[in-house]
């Protein structure tokens, strides 16, 4: 009998340092969308890539953002590449025509994306979560 009591406590301690290690986990991998333009200066056809949304990593870890996507309220998607965003780093999400980096990444579109009087940004991770949304006011919907 002392040796199932045992055992059950030894497996109830590991399950719970296990979770622990996975919110630990999560919560140094904070992406989050810190900031926007959504009108590009007259006309927008010819400043695309001064419509953007800017992305942080408020982690500690360098995040990989395969596979997440970012999406206006009319579900216009971006697919990030194989991009890794790197702990405390910013980059910008630019609508127009330009070449990667590793602060600017480009949707190569010919025309605008987000709504000029305000716009809802969507960030999804990988598994399909939603990592975050600006502006932030529209996460208790």
């Amino acid at each position: 009998m002392n040796n199932r009591i045992y055992t059950g406590a030894l497996i109830s301690l590991a399950v719970l340092f296990i979770g622990a290690a996975l919110v630990q986990g999560a919560a140094e991998s904070e992406i989050a969308i810190t900031g926007a333009n959504f009108a590009a200066p007259s006309p927008e056809k010819e400043n695309l890539i001064d419509e953007w949304v800017e992305i942080s990593n408020l982690g500690t870890e360098d995040v990989s953002l395969a596979g997440w996507t970012l999406q206006d309220a009319q579900n216009h998607t971006y697919s990030f590449p194989d991009f890794s965003l790197s702990a405390g780093a910013r980059a910008k999400i630019h609508t127009g025509i330009g070449n990667d980096t590793s602060e600017d990444l480009f949707w190569n579109r010919s025309s605008s994306i987000w709504n000029n009087g305000g716009d809802v940004a969507t960030l999804t991770d990988a598994s399909g979560n939603i990592a975050s949304r600006y502006p932030e006011e529209t996460k208790a919907a």
